[in-house]
């Protein structure tokens, strides 16, 4: 049983080093291109995909099937909002969620980032006086 433990780890072994051979040998035969300069472009004008609808979408699917204790299925779940509200969270906790994923929509929209800047502010000044009221 040792003596095969060791030949499969001596074939790995052979096996690693002819390949990191072959491939130095590749790198050696390929030519350098120059690189071409791209234009920069400065301002990005494409609104980005939503991850996390991207995600509770792929939830639907996998599990779209099963049944929750409540009854509900996900195979209704189209968005993160969708999920929100199936979700067995107590309506603070659901407005807060929501709360935060709509400051990740905005954050993804080139256009909309101006007011991103200020619900972010007046949530980080909520926070602050929040604390300074209530020191733990």
């Amino acid at each position: 049983m040792k003596t095969l433990i060791v030949l499969f780890a001596a074939l790995g072994i052979v096996v690693s080093l002819t390949s990191c051979v072959e491939s130095n040998k590749k790198k050696q035969e390929i030519e350098v291109a120059p690189l071409e300069e791209k234009p920069v472009v400065k301002k990005d004008t494409i609104k980005k995909m939503n991850l996390l609808d991207e995600q509770a979408k792929m939830l639907g699917k996998v599990f779209g099937d099963v049944d929750t204790e409540e009854g509900r299925a996900f195979s209704k779940v189209n968005n993160y909002q969708d999920l929100l509200e199936q979700g067995n969270f107590s309506p603070d906790i659901k407005k807060h969620l929501y709360e935060q994923y709509k400051l990740y929509e905005l954050s993804l929209d080139p256009k909309k980032k101006d007011s991103l800047k200020l619900v972010f502010n007046k949530k980080l000044n909520e926070a602050l006086a929040k604390s300074v009221s209530n020191p733990k």
